[in-house]
């Protein structure tokens, strides 16, 4: 038995609410929420259990947040974000954290001290490829890669001190219109997956842990027939879509990779679905075991514990807890979130 603080990023609210889970009763409760800023997100735990979260408005701000003992939260330290991130993530070792911003077109890395805080005028920021959406780096921390959803492609960096140097070598392309958006690597660090927001696509990459460079392997959907989309378009994030642009065409969002590498969970905003795939042991996709409604607009997802899944209604106020096996089953279900759009957990 065991019990985790999910931290819950309210991006309407504006707070961060925690929330105590229990694996073995699988019950969940919020103990705490705090007023962060206008749209918190991403929100990501580091060595010492304290979290950090990005908020705020002209600036933003990134924000470290004590995690207490009995849940409630507290405000450590808070310094200016050079952009609002889309995502950030930290090395193996917790000494480099790396953001990327989707409508700057921005990449930014800032060293990380021990308690957790960063120096608001470290930030070392370079432009990127259109509409980055994700960083992340290897198991080893020699490298790290980040998703540009309008050129198709990832990019591949060497991490060399407390700089990310890009490398041509490590990235990989896609197949035009696309869009690769969140990716997940494997303990070993040879096997890479990738959701793509308009292709319907679930990508598996492997990747020389001694090179660090990528190789397309295989894709299958993460739709179905009966949820009726059409491939997604690209629009600018400078103007509004069209109805056309939007109305029944795929919009992938997140993805879950169990740390034992035998599922993956995937999901789809426009139809508000998750899908359950099962992964071989050597890496490669097996049958998909489940595809089910879920919450609505289900942007953001985390991983609770080794088998439990949460998923967040981004337009909503809750959020859903699965236990994850050859299907997901609902256990759970919390209200009051504010918009839950991105969760990090730690053990209570």
């Amino acid at each position: 038995m065991a019990q985790y603080f999910c931290c819950v990023a309210g991006r309407v609210a504006g707070i961060v609410s925690v929330v105590r889970f229990d694996d073995r009763a699988e019950t969940a409760e919020v103990v705490s929420q705090l007023a962060v800023g206008a749209k918190p997100m991403p929100i990501i735990s580091e060595k010492s259990g304290r979290l950090c979260v990005a908020a705020g408005e002209d600036p933003v701000h990134f924000s470290t947040l004590e995690l207490g003992r009995g849940g409630e939260l507290s405000l450590v330290d808070s310094v200016p974000c050079p952009f609002p991130p889309t995502y950030m993530s930290f090395s193996p070792d917790r000494r480099l954290l790396a953001a990327v911003s989707y409508h700057q077109s921005r990449l930014a890395v800032v060293p990380v001290d021990d308690d957790g805080t960063v120096d608001g005028d470290a930030w070392q920021v370079q432009d990127t490829g259109r509409q980055p959406h994700c960083i992340v780096f290897s198991p080893d921390g020699r490298f790290a890669y980040h998703s540009e959803l309008a050129e198709d492609r990832i990019v591949g960096h060497r991490v060399e001190g407390s700089e990310l140097v890009q490398d041509p070598a490590l990235g990989v392309a896609f197949p035009a219109g696309d869009g690769p958006r969140h990716l997940a690597i494997d303990a070993s660090g040879t096997h890479v997956y990738v959701i793509e927001e308009l292709g319907g696509h679930l990508a598996h990459l492997t990747r020389s842990a001694e090179t660090g460079e990528l190789t397309m392997v295989e894709q299958v959907d993460y739709f179905d027939e009966d949820d009726h989309l059409r491939k997604g378009l690209f629009v600018p994030p400078d103007r509004e879509p069209t109805v056309d642009e939007q109305e029944a065409r795929m919009w992938g969002a997140d993805i879950v990779l169990d740390p034992a590498r035998r599922w993956i969970v995937t999901s789809e905003r426009r139809s508000s679905t998750l899908t359950l795939q099962s992964l071989a042991p050597d890496g490669s996709f097996g049958a998909r075991l489940q595809h089910v409604p879920t919450e609505i607009q289900p942007r953001g997802m985390g991983l609770v514990g080794a088998y439990h899944v949460v998923v967040g209604a981004e337009k909503g106020e809750t959020a859903t807890f699965y236990r994850v096996g050859h299907e997901l089953t609902e256990v759970a279900t919390v209200k009051g979130l504010g918009g839950p759009i991105w969760m990090a957990t730690v053990s209570a």
